[in-house]
């Protein structure tokens, strides 16, 4: 079978320039591509490993925005190695974070009217456990913060046991 790594993500965005300076200030992004893609504006550029495509789209309609979003669908995800410093650089270069560790933590606690838990999951594949995850040998920290077009970016910082490497850190 052929190896199929992957390399990028495309995604609509209504305003390339800004999505780019984004990139550019928060994680450093380089810039290699920008242009215009079937008459439209277009920046490629590489950041956090990956190459992120954002097209401009007129017709380009964003999520709802903080405070009116709760379940953060649709986002990229990040893996750090040390959450509260990742916060505490990011905020102060700019960055809103919308959902914190303390938040999802207190999220956990909650109960749905109908009795169910925030986060049930259901399956766990072998080697882990629950048992396990109950032990701790597994556990991921989150936060959102909130970009241009309220694109949502999810770091998580990830303990997992040496048998799993689900997560490799690159």
């Amino acid at each position: 079978m052929q190896h199929y790594p992957f390399i990028e993500v495309s995604t609509a965005c209504s305003d390339a320039t800004r999505m780019e300076e984004f990139w550019r200030d928060m994680f450093d992004a380089q810039v290699i591509f920008r242009g215009n893609m079937m008459g439209q504006p277009f920046t490629r550029l590489v950041a956090c490993g990956i190459t992120l495509v954002f097209r401009e789209d007129p017709q380009f309609r964003p999520p709802p925005g903080p405070g009116e979003e709760f379940f953060f669908r649709e986002h990229l995800g990040l893996r750090v190695k040390d959450l509260e410093a990742a916060i505490t650089e990011l905020e102060a270069k700019g960055a809103q974070f919308v959902l914190t560790p303390a938040k999802v933590r207190e999220f956990q606690q909650m109960k749905k009217d109908d009795g169910r838990k925030f986060l049930e999951t259901t399956y766990v594949a072998p080697p882990l456990t629950p048992e396990r995850i109950a032990a701790g040998e597994f556990k991921i920290d989150v936060a959102i913060m909130v970009g241009p077009d309220n694109l949502w970016i999810e770091l998580n910082q990830i303990s997992e046991p040496a048998d799993t490497g689900w997560f490799p850190y690159g």
